[in-house]
């Protein structure tokens, strides 16, 4: 039994003086073991068939819900009444598609004014999947994009850069995406002259006019012009031909906007 016992505690002292050995020569490394916590992953209630989704979370899957919050990425710095009423256009030509959905234009809003931090790239690559075989349903996309972004008279590097990549993940052509580009700079480089006069002809207004009945008119005035991206007649058609009228618009409006904040 003594021999036992010196056994057992002759491998005792071995394992101690083998583990000091391996303390001395790397003393953090051992501390570290120590340290180390069991990783712990989030579980995706999104992925849990258990759990319901709500209706705006449903409709952020959808192809307008991921073209809507891909437009909320853009830097557009301050909204002009062209872009907002560009907005409020194309949520209107989104809701006319989906039909059978409650509120769908308020929705749209309400997905847009979110500060969703997904990103961009897997927006797109939903988007991808979603319109599979529709190349240019997403080209019509990204002209409106451009649009939009050149809606308050100039195209930040910031917005440029966030069309490109856009445009990429969508997997567009470099020459169907260079022609959109160029199209765009060269209308948006154009002078536009319009006299008072002349503003006042295009709004179908008088020398004595009110401020709400300006606006009023600027919004039916693009809306009327306005391309629906949507809208298979409008596939072939470039969206910078109606670019070109809302600029006119535009202009005009501000001319009178301007006249009448004088008064």
């Amino acid at each position: 039994m003594e021999i036992v016992l010196l056994i057992l505690a002759g491998v005792v002292v071995y394992y101690l003086y083998i583990t000091l050995q391996e303390y001395l020569k790397n003393p953090i490394a051992v501390e570290s073991k120590k340290n180390i916590k069991p990783v712990v992953e989030e579980y995706d209630l999104s992925k849990d068939p258990y759990v319901q989704i709500s209706p705006l979370d449903k409709l952020k899957k959808t192809e307008f819900g991921l073209m809507t919050m891909i437009i909320s990425k853009i830097n557009v710095d301050k909204k002009t009444s062209l872009q907002n009423t560009l907005i409020e256009g194309l949520f209107e030509d989104m809701q006319v598609q989906m039909q059978g959905v409650e509120n769908a234009k308020e929705s749209l809003f309400e997905i847009y004014k979110q500060q969703d931090d997904s990103d961009l790239e897997g927006l797109c690559k939903g988007l991808l999947q979603a319109t599979y075989g529709e190349y240019k349903k997403r080209l019509k996309f990204i002209e409106f994009l451009f649009g939009f972004a050149y809606g308050d008279g100039k195209l930040e590097s910031e917005e440029k850069e966030n069309i490109i990549d856009i445009a990429a993940f969508l997997e567009l052509s470099n020459e169907d995406f260079n022609k959109i580009y160029d199209d765009f700079e060269a209308q948006n480089a154009k002078e536009i002259k319009i006299s008072y006069d002349e503003a006042l002809g295009l709004f179908d207004l008088q020398g004595e006019f009110k401020e709400e009945d300006l606006d009023l008119k600027f919004k039916n005035l693009i809306i009327e012009c306005k391309q629906n991206i949507f809208d298979v007649k409008n596939l072939n058609k470039s969206f910078v031909l109606c670019f070109e009228k809302m600029r006119e618009i535009d202009f005009a409006y501000q001319i009178l906007l301007g006249a009448k904040k004088e008064q």
